[in-house]
């Protein structure tokens, strides 16, 4: 199997250099373009994104991973619940040793195809492929990877049993590149207070500055209001505030 290095120092064949998009691909880039461009918080921007991605490049499924430059920490699939709590902690235990997700997290990110790095027989012998790959049948997959600056590191796996991607499919994604790393730049690292609390911490405590009751909370997120105030319980202990106003003050600081 081939190490991350050599991932990164290898040579793209000839043959898969990345052609033109086409008229079609084109129009599937539009379409994301339209989205990237919207106005919303960077969570919104990935809920309403990985649809259109995933039908800009056709594939059965999405998977976003973000995080700094060591670990990936946030995880979104499209459709949702794809990837189970179980599956992203194995992927982010074996991200390093996988040389697809490598490549999108430390190599160029340029994209590029599971079958352009390594055999299927390789493949299948990866952690990654019992614990996530194979229960998702994803016996083919492209991947790009965004950094949007220095420190975050974004990688869109695209997930397909058959046929494999194709080479404007790969023209797609990588014209794609560009415009999500130049949509996450406009939001800037996380804070360190967004980073001491959970994801869905993080998404009450946006909510609750915006000037949310619990119940609308509640009813935007799809949880119970009882769930939301055991959020801002964890989140107030994380963030050394006692109240609401302590958290929203201490949240917009």
């Amino acid at each position: 199997m081939p190490s991350p290095a050599d991932v990164k120092s290898r040579p793209r064949p000839a043959s898969a250099r990345i052609p033109t998009p086409g008229e079609v691909g084109l129009r599937r880039i539009l379409a994301v373009a339209d989205v990237l461009l919207g106005g919303m918080e960077e969570d919104e921007l990935v809920e309403h994104l990985l649809p259109v991605l995933r039908r800009a490049v056709p594939a059965d499924s999405v998977l976003w991973l973000a995080g700094d430059r060591q670990h990936p920490k946030v995880w979104h699939a499209e459709p949702a619940g794809a990837v189970t709590a179980e599956q992203a902690a194995a992927l982010d235990a074996h991200h390093a040793t996988d040389p697809l997700l490598a490549h999108a997290w430390t190599g160029s990110g340029a994209a590029v195809r599971r079958s352009d790095l390594h055999t299927d027989p390789e493949f299948r012998r990866l952690p990654t492929y019992d614990t996530v790959f194979a229960p998702l049948k994803a016996r083919r997959q492209l991947v790009v990877g965004v950094h949007p600056d220095e420190q975050r590191r974004v990688a869109v796996v695209f997930n397909r049993t058959a046929p494999d991607f194709a080479h404007h499919d790969v023209a797609v994604a990588e014209a794609l590149r560009p415009r999500i790393g130049r949509a996450l730049a406009r939001f800037g690292s996380p804070s360190p207070r967004r980073e001491k609390v959970s994801p869905r911490e993080a998404d009450v405590l946006d909510l609750l500055c915006r000037g949310l009751t619990d119940r609308q909370i509640a009813t935007r997120l799809g949880i119970s209001p009882r769930t939301v105030d055991k959020h801002l319980e964890h989140a107030y202990v994380k963030l050394g505030v006692r109240c609401r106003v302590q958290a929203a003050t201490r949240w917009q600081s």
